[in-house]
């Protein structure tokens, strides 16, 4: 197998356990178009950067671009539908967005998969939202991951009734986000603005750590009630992840923010071994359905199958060209061998069957081998060998970590 095919492999492999994970709790699969109209994107201001969007001109004139997002043309078709939720809808997809960038090394196409749960706003789906996240990490074998949860509402609170203006406002987030402490406290000097606010902006950066330990000082140094009521939410969330069993991944982070300009409430992004970056990122959007004159609260995730992959080293998706089961057989088994694949291929195991004759030229890596001669039909499994007369007997395998 070259290093194309490998890394394709791979690829197959992360996209294969993201979607089982997906479907597990309870979403369905769906595709937006390649192509869509500029105006979409012109509707929602700075969701996506203009300049960032591969912009083609169609027969009529129209300007389209390529799928630059998601959750965009999800919400507008679902808006088409129901101006208002009747019921949850849950969706997922795993597709290409393509967005240029000016870093040479990043490329333009990029496999991005995510999900969309239609709900109204609460801790419980909020914490779902993020468990499977999580699971999702776990399901890829990440020995080291954390998920650093924050809220909009928490910097917006701080900074409302400050009469910024809007370079100031983006300059104050930026040395937030970036925690830079020392800038931070130099370009606040220079704002005009309640010394109590001051020391609760320049203690934003040091709100990141262990939940408990920053969910109390949260709300001693903002002691603004709705700043309060966020920390709450936040402390709620933090509770129900705790049933989960899945605490030990959970960091608050009160200066995290977005670019997405559609996010409107709790916020979250993931981070594993070996990349620097995340690899996904979240939070609440429930405005954004207002923008097609729908009432569509909602919250989601997206992930690069790439940074994914890129991650990943010595765990199973190394191996993603390992197959379940590899079926040896001389000619006279030939029909016993197709049974038997057939029957496993049902379980949704993965088999190949290979002549006798040809088993040198089969290079597969597989976890179990099934020799069906004439004289005797043995399975290797871990190192042993077993006999075996029926398919019956063989019921065991379907039962087997994949």
């Amino acid at each position: 197998m070259n290093m194309y095919s490998t890394q394709n492999a791979k690829v197959e492999r992360v996209i294969d356990v993201v979607s089982k994970r997906f479907s597990t709790y309870g979403y369905t699969r769906i595709k937006t178009a390649a192509f869509e109209k500029y105006d979409l994107y012109s509707t929602v201001t700075s969701s996506v950067n203009r300049k960032e969007m591969v912009k083609v001109i169609d027969t009529t004139g129209d300007v389209l671009v390529l799928r630059p997002d998601v959750t965009i043309p999800i919400t507008q078709e679902l808006s088409h539908v129901c101006n208002h939720l009747t019921s949850e809808y849950r969706f997922y997809y795993i597709q290409e967005v393509f967005r240029q960038s000016f870093e040479k090394s990043e490329k333009t196409e990029r496999t991005q998969a995510g999900i969309e749960y239609f709900c109204e706003s609460s801790p419980e789906a909020d914490a779902e939202t993020i468990a499977l996240a999580i699971q999702m990490m776990k399901d890829l074998n990440f020995k080291e991951m954390k998920i650093e949860i924050g809220h909009t509402a928490f910097f917006n609170e701080i900074v409302n009734g400050l009469h910024l203006q809007e370079e100031q406002l983006e300059r104050l987030k930026t040395l937030v986000v970036s925690k830079n402490i020392g800038e931070l406290n130099l370009f606040i000097q220079q704002l005009l603005i309640d010394p109590k606010r001051k020391l609760a902006i320049e203690q934003l950066p040091f709100l990141y750590g262990k939940p408990e330990e920053v969910l109390e000082r949260a709300k001693e140094i903002v002691p603004l009630p709705n700043v309060i009521k966020t920390v709450c939410y936040i402390e709620e969330i933090y509770r129900i992840l705790k049933l989960y069993g899945l605490d030990e991944y959970v960091v608050i982070d009160f200066g995290l923010m977005n670019h997405m300009d559609y996010y409107s409430g709790v916020l979250f992004q993931g981070y594993v071994e070996r990349l620097g970056k995340p690899v996904l990122m979240g939070g609440r959007y429930d405005e954004l359905g207002k923008k097609f004159e729908a009432e569509l609260p909602a919250i989601g995730f997206a992930c690069e199958i790439e940074s994914l992959v890129k991650a990943l080293q010595n765990s199973a998706v190394d191996n993603a060209n390992q197959i379940d089961l590899k079926i040896i057989y001389e000619e006279s088994e030939l029909g016993s061998a197709i049974q038997l694949a057939a029957k496993l291929r049902a379980l949704d195991l993965r088999v190949v069957i290979a002549s006798k004759t040809k088993e040198s030229m089969n290079s597969i890596d597989e976890r179990c081998i099934i020799r069906m001669y004439e004289q005797e039909h043995i399975v290797e499994f871990q190192g042993n060998e077993q006999p075996f007369t029926s398919i019956e007997q063989l019921d065991w395998l379907g039962g087997n970590d994949k």
